[in-house]
């Protein structure tokens, strides 16, 4: 996978996706699949946006089934599949359990019920998948196994729990550029730092876009029969490139916890605090808690990590969490408003919508739904165009390259930089090595790649301390809560 813009300003294109998150990569592998011509921009890297902000798991719709959202509940069961189809090496099931206070909507009794309607409309979850892959029924707890999973929880009160198993992503970042290398294998022209600046829009049609090279190679034009926008919280300013009045959609932050100790260990753990439920989540050595959703427009990240923190403590007060063990925030903007995420993705055709041609929209809310939104996607666009292609396979293909990368460090960074765009420090070591998505790598491994990186670059002395310095201030650790800001309950 070479970034080469002139494969994407040297012919038309049947598509041109705006966003290189998990929906856009989704869309290209999956339009490239078909036989149509794809090229992908990302105006700063890979999955640099919401799609690095995630608890790493892939959920299979209990949340849905509280709203009484049934097709919800039947998509997510079918998402989850398949990718523990497809990325069985990075995709793994994980339980998770929920204890039982009291009786009522959360109580056992409310629970049971929940349980037994969810594995109805869950019956074919292990369709195609091999053993290991397998997710066993739900089943009620009673007191006394809930007490044996997790002795440290609070007895007064407990009268059972709810056991159900989802699955994990080992590393989201790797199943990304996975799906990107195999729709680059497909024929699709693939650019990060490629920023969309405005759309190529002739009379009521867009067939294109303007694209400036951020890296300092100038601008290009990418034709295109058909724009796919899944820019993520910028998909309202793109469609204004067009010319359509689009106020922004509703934006909540969400957040989610790295601790470098775990809390949990085996399986997740469901908690109230201040009326919603967290989850700690084993993820390695650590665990993950999440997720928290404020203001998108946050001045503080480090206060409201705190305040997030504080939360923790209050739904698992038996772990003792202060600001020093949080050792990384993620933080991306999804949508949804002050009480929470949105419930369903966005998928806009703008010739039905706004008589403007060319031009389909999408704005993804849940890392799972990304492959069958991206598929709702790809058939509208086929259709606009015309097009009898073969049918959509991303459900069923494995990702060949869905792999943790091996091998020693200094050779793993010359891959990712001759193989997968990797053009900034950060870039390898977030996004790319899983190095520093667990928190700050250690000196010695950021000193070998940042060696490597400006041998494969020619990076001058001043231009790697820059990126030292740039990666050191990372969003990820700069929010990380000081202790004097901690204690906000």
């Amino acid at each position: 996978m070479r970034r080469d813009l002139g494969a994407l300003a040297g012919r038309e294109h049947d598509l041109l996706v705006v966003g290189g998150g998990i929906y856009g990569a989704m869309a290209a592998w999956d339009a490239a699949q078909r036989g149509l011509a794809v090229a992908l921009v990302e105006a700063a890297d890979f999955g640099s946006g919401a799609s690095w902000n995630s608890l790493k798991t892939i959920h299979g719709g209990l949340r849905d089934l509280q709203r009484l959202d049934l097709p919800q509940v039947r998509d997510s069961v079918r998402e989850r599949r398949a990718f523990l189809r497809i990325a069985p090496a990075l995709v793994r099931p994980l339980p998770f359990v929920v204890p039982a206070y009291g009786h009522g909507p959360r109580g056992r009794e409310s629970l049971g019920l929940g349980l037994l309607l969810y594995d109805a409309l869950a019956r074919d979850r292990n369709d195609g998948l091999p053993p290991e892959s397998r997710l066993p029924a739900s089943r009620l707890l009673s007191r006394g196994d809930v007490l044996h999973l997790f002795p440290a929880l609070p007895p007064r009160g407990l009268n059972g729990g709810a056991l159900w198993t989802d699955a994990q992503v080992e590393s989201s970042e790797r199943l990304l550029m996975a799906v990107l290398h195999d729709a680059a294998g497909h024929g699709a022209a693939i650019a990060n730092r490629a920023e969309v600046t405005g759309l190529r829009v002739v009379g009521s049609r867009v067939d294109g876009a303007h694209v400036r090279d951020t890296e300092g190679t100038g601008s290009l034009e990418v034709r295109a029969r058909m724009v796919l926008n899944a820019a993520g919280d910028g998909m309202a300013a793109v469609v204004q490139m067009a010319g359509i009045p689009s106020p922004p959609s509703p934006l909540v932050a969400g957040m989610n916890l790295v601790l470098r100790r775990p809390i949990v260990s085996g399986r997740a753990l469901g908690r109230l605090a201040h009326g919603r439920f967290l989850f700690a989540v084993p993820w390695r050595d650590r665990s993950l808690v999440g997720t928290a959703y404020g203001p998108p427009d946050g001045t503080d990240p480090r206060r409201d990590a705190a305040a997030f923190l504080a939360e923790a403590r209050q739904a698992f007060p038996w772990a003792g969490l202060e600001p020093g063990d949080v050792a990384a925030v993620h933080r991306g903007l999804v949508p949804g408003d002050e009480r929470g995420l949105a419930s369903r993705p966005l998928l806009i055709d703008h010739e039905s919508r706004d008589r403007v041609a060319g031009l389909v929209s999408v704005q993804g809310v849940k890392y799972t739904a990304a492959r069958s939104v991206a598929q709702k996607a790809v058939d509208r666009v086929c259709a606009r165009l015309g097009r009898k292609t073969a049918p959509c396979r991303t459900a069923t293909t494995p990702l060949d390259g869905a792999v943790p990368l091996d091998g020693p460090l200094g050779e793993r960074t010359r891959r990712v930089v001759r193989e997968e765009m990797a053009l900034h420090l950060s870039d390898a070591v977030l996004r790319r090595l899983d190095l520093g998505t667990a928190g700050p790598p250690g000196p010695a491994e950021v000193e070998t790649v940042a060696a490597t990186m400006a041998t494969e670059l020619g990076w001058s002395p001043a231009r790697r301390r820059e990126e030292e310095n740039a990666l050191a201030a990372a969003p990820p650790y700069a929010a990380v809560p000081a202790a004097a800001e901690d204690r906000l309950e």
